[in-house]
């Protein structure tokens, strides 16, 4: 690595005092590694609309670092999203996370049919004129399975995002980087590789993360799921196996050419720390 890669965090609205505890001391000890932004997760139908904005308002103002908030629109009606919009725009905020969210389990309202967006691409078009200036967007390195058919027809619908004012696109968690290279392959094929960040999920959780990987169509390495099951219940030998998957897939993206990564840090600072020195990165830092 000739230079620290850049990095944003992302965190999630706590709900107890508990984990509102454990982000005050995960924030404390993450923003000081100098993250470009954070952002702040949109929980299912807006679920944590409220939390997501407190949070945001409190990382810009007290820690000073910029905070970018999710913002999903299943749920809500075109004015809804717009109200939200422009309570951040109010606040000085000009970078958003735009995502369709999770369909509710009793489905999608009726006023929402009738006046929502019918898709992410509205959405992104409404946040620029608004007045957001980075609209970040999802993107999977095993859609469809993930050969390069199935991500070639992926990266048109991607595209349509950032013809629409996107101006990146993170992806979903992955556990294997070859996944990642080659929906990066797809993306420089377009012209677009500049425009892809990797989503990185460190396992401090590895039965949490695995769980998430199966509702979301993310393959478990045979070979890592072996480690952890010869580590068995053993807290020392778990966290041996965490540490250095977590540690070497960082290491190898970066030794491959990754200069941004979007750390997951599921409010957890012990090994997001480790990745960010890892990257090169030290605390107090900055980035410009």
């Amino acid at each position: 690595m000739s230079r620290p890669p850049k990095i944003s965090l992302e965190f999630f609205p706590p709900r107890t005092e508990e984990l509102i505890a454990m982000l005050e001391a995960s924030l404390r000890r993450l923003l000081p590694y100098g993250p470009l932004y954070c952002t702040v997760s949109y929980g299912a139908g807006g679920s944590t609309r409220e939390g997501t904005a407190r949070w945001v308002r409190r990382i810009r103002q007290d820690f000073g670092i910029d905070c970018a908030p999710h913002l999903t629109h299943v749920s809500h009606t075109r004015d809804e999203v717009r109200e939200i919009v422009r309570g951040y725009v109010a606040q000085g905020v000009r970078r958003m996370i735009a995502l369709r969210g999770d369909i509710p389990a009793d489905g999608i309202p009726d006023k929402v049919r009738k006046r929502g967006y019918s898709s992410t691409v509205e959405l992104i078009a409404d946040l620029r004129v608004e007045g957001i200036n980075e609209v970040m967007v999802g993107t999977h390195p095993e859609h469809g399975g993930g050969d390069s058919a199935s991500l070639r027809r992926h990266l048109e619908f991607v595209k349509q995002k950032l013809d629409a004012g996107a101006t990146l696109a993170i992806t979903q968690f992955f556990l294997d980087n070859h996944r990642y290279y080659r929906l990066r392959d797809v993306f420089a094929g377009a012209g677009m590789e500049h425009l892809l960040a990797p989503g990185i999920m460190p396992l401090h959780n590895y039965r949490q993360v695995f769980s998430f990987a199966g509702k979301t169509h993310v393959e478990v390495p045979s070979a890592l799921r072996d480690r952890f099951q010869r580590a068995g219940e053993n807290p020392d030998a778990v966290r041996q196996v965490a540490e250095g998957f977590s540690l070497d897939q960082v290491r190898d993206l970066a030794d491959n050419g990754v200069e941004r990564f979007h750390i997951y840090t599921m409010n957890r600072a012990p090994l997001t720390a480790a990745i960010c020195e890892t990257l090169g990165l030290s605390a107090p830092g900055t980035q410009s």
